[in-house]
């Protein structure tokens, strides 16, 4: 079976967190601090659940299944899709990035970019195979019980997952003239600004050693201004590195009596060990700046027994 389909979605009035007592930016050649420049001195910052924010999500699925015929079953689920708004809650980005807050609460509009948890493509191939030996199965079904406790009664399930990374924000930690929040960037639930640096030029090739290092190579980041705190670098601009992991398990099942089984499992999570890369540092005034050090988990394997009656 075939299956084509298109999903999109338009939200409106979503929440966006901002700090509604926002400063000013400095004059040229100033260097006031936050409060002195806050439109309303007598408070610091002020958190506010704006509903002001819009989303959209176009997609393209297509489903190939073939349903269990001589022992197998294979179901391939492939999307191609774009999620885009000026938005973000707290559950939508990487675990080690930061939530991509308003920069200027003033020009929503410059925050219309990727939403954090979009993934252009993804692909997953599910396969499970039933042995074909052992009692009740095609070949060598009349065996005794000793044997089909031996050689009958496998199965074997794969799972692969692939896909692009999903976005990042890369953010600068503003001096006190350029600040306009005087919340800390791991202040995104209070409505902290996550303000962007100015870049330039363009990506460079480089090997995947090379990019653990300097994974933005090739563009050039600076600090703005204090009269104009606001870089020209887009929300959520860069994306992580792709995904890929294999998953197998081989299971056995061993017939009791005729209501009751026992079943073995051995289950391999990544099972190529194949090393998939977290997020770089995304603090571009950070002497650790576009490294890389976190990964996904490697192989992990268990095994486990269980009764059916």
């Amino acid at each position: 079976m075939v299956e084509l389909a298109y999903n999109g979605n338009h939200s409106l009035r979503l929440p966006i967190l901002g700090d509604y007592n926002q400063a000013v930016p400095n004059l040229p050649g100033g260097t006031l601090g936050v409060q002195a420049r806050r439109p309303d001195q007598s408070f610091g910052a002020l958190t506010w659940v704006n509903p002001v924010g819009n989303n959209d999500y176009n997609g393209l699925s297509v489903r190939l299944e073939h349903r269990f015929s001589k022992s197998l079953y294979f179901l391939n689920s492939f999307t191609w899709r774009k999620a885009q708004g000026d938005s973000e809650q707290t559950l939508e980005y990487y675990s080690n990035a930061t939530a991509a807050n308003p920069q200027n609460i003033h020009n929503l509009a410059a925050e219309r970019g990727p939403s954090s948890f979009d993934v252009n493509l993804i692909n997953v191939t599910s396969v499970v195979y039933q042995l074909p030996i052992g009692k009740g199965r095609r070949f060598m079904g009349s065996a005794n019980r000793v044997l089909d406790a031996l050689i009958g009664g496998w199965d074997l399930n794969g799972i692969d997952t692939a896909n692009t990374g999903t976005p990042v924000n890369v953010w600068y930690a503003p001096p006190a003239a350029n600040d306009v929040t005087g919340l800390a960037s791991n202040l995104e639930y209070r409505g902290a600004a996550l303000q962007r640096p100015n870049v330039s030029r363009r990506a460079t090739s480089q090997s995947t050693g090379q990019s653990l290092l300097t994974y933005f190579a090739g563009y050039t980041f600076t600090t703005p201004a204090a009269d104009a705190p606001f870089g020209n670098l887009g929300r959520n601009a860069f994306r992580l590195p792709n995904f890929e992991q294999w998953d197998l398990a081989a299971n056995k099942n061993f017939r009791i009596t005729e209501g009751i089984r026992l079943q073995f499992r051995s289950e391999f999570f990544n099972v190529l060990n194949h090393t998939n890369f977290g997020a770089p540092n995304l603090q571009s005034n950070s002497t650790a700046f576009g490294t890389i050090t976190t990964t996904f988990p490697p192989r992990q394997i268990q095994f486990g027994l269980k009764l059916l009656f």
